[in-house]
């Protein structure tokens, strides 16, 4: 079942709208503006339902700073790029320096989740489809894009989000969902005694300024081994020069087994001890963001919780960060004969 209620209007004056999909006794939430995955309601062990996605009540919460990016889908390129600077057919495109003389995340005023994208929902499919158009040159790629990002909820509770974009010539595309995760609720604290898994036996080293380093390393004997459960405060508390650096996990993870165009694999498993909520996700990207919250800082956000350090992690698939710059890495495709593809697939239980 999918219905729509109205969710505010843009800085612009546009109406933005609430869409909720309910099947297999999950409830997911998601907005047309920034394509955004607000809200994902589930049972604990004992049945009680509660909101495992941290974000906003309302819109200006997502339309106004939103620095964390709650929910948004990031794009057309996420992460950090040195320099801002994009190869793309033998020319350097830009990107607009907002961490120093980097990128991050494209534009976090202008990018893909601050704008308003048209909505097109299957009732039988209990999916909603988002469709955002940028011209050539805009947020400084090559091409006419079109971008779109699709939710589906499956009868057994399994939310799938699929994002393509399709180019009139040749350009660089790398997008992903920016949902921070707490399984025992969204205002329950720290995410620090969550215990995780994660498929991956390498992992990107960072410079100081947290552009990846250029190097692909083994997670061996590092915080970033997380192939064993272990709880999250384990790599928190780690006195490891690459955690100092980033304030905690802040690093891509390259999940085992990527194959272009394989379907959704596994790549992480969680679980909460306290509410005994669980939840896996497969993805088809080469690897995933582990991002424990470090910086969270809000204020009045959903139900007038305040986020802190470790309200909640992210886990955000992707190709490798900068990875524009590292040719010998896997390299996302976006060109007229072949459009960039990725899906992420969450599946929620109890244990």
């Amino acid at each position: 079942m999918v219905t729509v209620t109205p969710f505010g209007q843009t800085p612009a004056g546009a109406k933005a709208h609430l869409f909720e999909l309910s099947s297999g006794g999950t409830i997911v939430r998601v907005s047309d503006f920034g394509a955004t995955l607000v809200g994902v309601v589930v049972p604990d062990a004992g049945g009680t339902r509660a909101d495992v996605v941290l974000g906003f009540d309302t819109l200006e919460g997502y339309a106004g700073s939103n620095p964390a990016c709650y929910g948004c889908t990031i794009g057309p390129v996420a992460n950090r790029t040195d320099r801002g600077e994009v190869p793309v057919g033998g020319e350097i495109w830009h990107l607009e320096p907002n961490e120093g003389p980097n990128n991050l995340h494209t534009d976090l005023d202008r990018g893909l989740h601050k704008r308003l994208w048209s909505a097109a929902v299957n009732e039988n499919a209990c999916r909603v489809t988002f469709t955002c158009t940028l011209a050539h040159g805009e947020l400084g790629l090559p091409g006419e894009r079109v971008f779109t990002a699709a939710y589906e909820l499956s009868d057994a509770g399994a939310l799938t989000l699929t994002y393509r974009c399709e180019t009139a010539r040749p350009t660089f595309a790398n997008m992903t969902n920016h949902a921070y995760f707490n399984l025992a609720g969204h205002n329950a604290g720290s995410v620090a005694d969550h215990v995780v898994r994660v498929h991956a036996a390498r992992y990107l080293p960072v410079r100081e300024d947290s552009v990846s380093a250029g190097e692909i390393a083994d997670v061996s004997g590092t915080p970033f081994d997380l192939r064993e459960e272990a709880p999250l405060a384990a790599g928190i508390n780690a006195h490891d020069p690459l955690i100092e650096r980033a304030h905690d996990f802040d690093h891509c993870l390259c999940v085992n087994g990527y194959a272009e165009g394989a379907a959704p694999r596994p790549a992480l498993e969680a679980w909460d001890p306290a509410s005994g909520r669980t939840m896996e996700v497969r993805i088809t990207a080469p690897g995933a963001h582990l991002y424990t919250g470090n910086w969270l800082g809000d204020a009045h956000a959903k139900d007038g919780v305040s986020y802190g350090a470790h309200a909640g992690f992210a886990f955000e698939p992707e190709f490798y960060p900068d990875c524009a710059h590292h040719p010998a890495w896997p390299q996302p495709t976006c060109t007229p004969d072949h459009p960039y593809e990725a899906a992420i697939v969450y599946r929620f239980g109890t244990k």
